[in-house]
């Protein structure tokens, strides 16, 4: 089934629910990247919808087929990889990469695992 969802089905997808909600849409690589940004985001008050692409290839070539059309109020988040170092980064303004390898490795480089010495005494 997860053949059948392209980049050009979830560009369509957007576009049809656009109709019926204002929100601003952000475009994942993955589910577990969808459900981490979920919290991030102000999706309580309805302002931003986070969708899950499947993969980077999707979400990038989505926001590509959103923008031939003048498509706005739409953005995507994908794992920078090795993309810098092989110097393929998505050439659009739409598309944020992490700022390291992955989600992952930006939490590790974050304060989330920075324990201080005075609070192990």
């Amino acid at each position: 089934m997860s053949e059948y969802l392209t980049a050009a089905w979830f560009a369509n997808h957007i576009r049809m629910m656009r109709i019926q909600d204002a929100r601003t849409f952000l475009i994942m690589e993955g589910f577990t990247d969808q459900q981490f940004y979920q919290f991030l985001v102000d999706s309580e008050k309805k302002h931003c919808l986070v969708i899950s692409a499947d993969n980077k290839k999707n979400a990038i070539d989505a926001i590509k087929h959103l923008e031939q059309t003048q498509f706005r109020g739409v953005l995507a988040i994908v794992d920078a990889d090795f993309d810098v170092l092989k110097q393929a980064v998505p050439n659009s303004d739409n598309v944020l990469l992490t700022d390291s390898h992955d989600l992952e490795t930006m939490i590790i480089k974050s304060q989330a695992f920075y324990i201080s010495r005075k609070s192990l005494a």
